[in-house]
């Protein structure tokens, strides 16, 4: 049995790239993909503080936003200051 394989009533084993990718391939927009890596990451550094049903609800929340076709976030703009 793979590690990715779940054993009856485990959540399969999942890296955090893994879950990015997934995410993104979610993403409908590029200020969408460009969103998850910070979402992302952010969910991972507070997982060590949350219980484990915590950070689940975080990641759904991450793909509820992704996938809400009327959440059209803008891609950020890059102004230089003279």
């Amino acid at each position: 049995m793979s590690q990715t394989t779940s054993h009856r009533g485990m959540f399969p084993t999942m890296r955090w790239e893994q879950l990015e990718a997934v995410m993104i391939e979610l993403a409908d927009t590029e200020a969408k993909r460009l969103m998850v890596r910070h979402l992302v990451e952010g969910t991972r550094k507070q997982a060590a503080f949350l219980p484990v049903e915590e950070t689940i609800r975080e990641v759904l929340c991450i793909g509820f936003a992704l996938m809400d076709g009327d959440f059209q976030p803008q891609a950020p703009t890059t102004r230089l200051h003279a």
